[in-house]
C-alpha cells in the first residue's frame, strides 16, 4: 500500500518520524499485518492519525520486529531489534548477526544475546534469514560461493541495509557484520564484496577467505574459532566440507596479506585454553585479533547455548570469554574510513 497525499506533515517530534520511505505496519485481528510505505511528506489530515497510532503501536513492540523486502520477486526477511533509548541521540551502530546453516534468526539470537548488549549500548541489529538450500532438499544457508543460479545474498544484504538506513537513523560509518558457522563464512563474503560498506567483521566458527576475494580496501577482523571443531575444522582434512576449502590458519592468513600487516603477532594467554592472537601493525587500521582454542567445538563463546550445543555433539563452549561482548569492544573502536 502506498501513500500519496496533499498536505505537509507538521514538525511535531512524532511528524518528523513520518518520512519518505517509511515503513508502518498495522496487525490485523488474526496474525496477518498490513504492511504500507509512506512515500510523500505531503499527509491529508485525515492520514496522520493513522500513521500516530501505527508509531505508537511499533513503540509498544519496541524491541523485536520483523520487516522484509522483495528482491527479483522473492521476499527476504529479517529481524531487527530496535534499543529502548532509539529515539534519543544520533545516528546508530548497525550490527548484522546471520546465523548458521540450518538455523534461523531466531536461535542466532539465542546464540549471540546481541539485543542485551544492544540495549546497553543502544546499537540496532539485524538477523537476515538465508533462502539459499546449498544442495537439493539441503538445509538453507548462505550463497557465499555466489553460485549463480541461486539467490544473490550480496545483493540482499546490500539492499536492507539500504532499507534500514531509510527505515532508521544509521551511522554508514559503524555497519558490522558478524555471525556463526555459515553466519561467520557469510561475514566473510560480506567483507570481501561489501568493503564499502562494513567497517569490520567477526566471524565465529566460520572465518573464510574466499579464493575469489578482492576487497577495496584493509577490513579489520576478529574471529573465534576452537581447534576441536567438528564441523568447520581448524586444520583442513580430506573429510572437510566441499565448501570448507581451507583451514583456519590458512584463511586468517589471507586476511593478514590483505590488511598489509607486517611483523610478528603477539600472543597472550586469556585462560589456560584460550590465546589471544593480535595482529597490529596492519594498513589503514585493518586491525586482526584471534582467539584461539585449544578445547573448543563448534560452539559460540560465552553463549548460555552452550549445554544445547554439546547435546547436539558440537563439543565445548569456553565459558570464559564472550564472544559477543569483545565483538562489540572491536568494534566499537573501528569506523569504516
Amino acid at each position: 500500500m502506498r501513500i500519496n497525499a496533499d498536505t505537509p506533515a507538521g514538525t511535531s517530534p512524532v511528524d518528523q518520524r513520518l518520512k519518505p520511505g517509511r515503513m508502518f505496519q498495522w496487525p490485523t485481528d488474526g496474525e496477518s499485518v498490513i504492511k504500507f510505505t509512506l512515500r510523500s511528506r505531503r499527509l491529508p489530515g485525515t492520514i496522520i492519525p493513522i500513521l500516530v497510532a501505527c508509531l505508537a503501536v511499533a513503540d509498544d513492540t519496541k524491541g523485536e520486529r520483523i520487516e522484509s523486502i522483495t528482491i527479483d520477486g522473492v521476499e527476504r526477511i529479517w529481524r531487527m531489534y530496535v534499543p529502548p533509548d532509539y529515539e534519543e541521540g544520533g545516528p546508530r551502530a548497525l550490527i548484522l548477526d546471520f546465523h548458521g546453516t540450518g538455523s534461523n534468526p531466531e536461535r542466532q539470537a539465542r546464540l549471540s544475546r546481541f539485543e542485551s548488549l544492544a540495549a546497553e549500548f543502544g546499537f540496532l541489529v539485524a538477523r537476515p534469514e538465508a533462502k539459499y538450500p546449498r544442495k537439493k532438499d539441503g538445509r538453507v544457508t548462505w550463497n557465499v560461493d555466489l553460485h549463480e543460479d541461486a539467490v544473490d545474498d550480496v545483493r540482499f544484504i546490500r539492499e536492507m541495509i539500504r532499507q534500514i538506513s531509510v527505515q532508521y537513523s544509521v551511522d554508514p560509518r559503524r555497519i558490522y557484520a558478524t555471525g556463526f558457522s555459515g553466519g561467520g563464512r557469510m561475514s566473510s563474503r560480506l567483507a570481501c564484496d561489501l568493503s564499502d560498506v562494513f567497517a569490520a567483521i567477526g566471524p565465529v566458527a566460520g572465518v573464510r577467505y574466499p579464493e575469489d576475494c578482492n576487497p577495496l580496501r584493509p577490513v579489520p577482523l576478529i574471529t573465534f574459532h576452537g581447534k576441536k571443531d567438528n564441523i568447520n575444522h581448524y586444520e583442513h582434512r580430506s573429510d572437510s566440507p566441499d565448501y570448507w576449502r581451507m583451514g583456519v590458519e590458512a584463511a586468517i592468513a589471507g586476511w593478514v596479506r590483505n590488511n598489509g600487516c607486517v611483523g610478528k603477532p603477539s600472543e597472550q594467554p586469556v585462560t589456560s585454553t584460550v590465546v589471544r592472537v593480535t595482529y597490529g601493525e596492519c594498513k589503514q587500521g585493518g586491525d586482526i585479533v584471534f582467539y584461539r582454542s585449544e578445547d573448543a567445538g563448534h560452539t559460540w563463546p560465552g553463549s548460555p547455548e552452550a549445554g544445547a550445543l554439546a547435546a547436539r555433539g558440537r563439543g565445548k563452549t569456553d565459558s570464559a570469554i564472550d564472544a559477543s561482548k569483545l565483538t562489540w569492544q572491536f568494534f566499537e573502536g573501528h569506523l569504516l574510513p
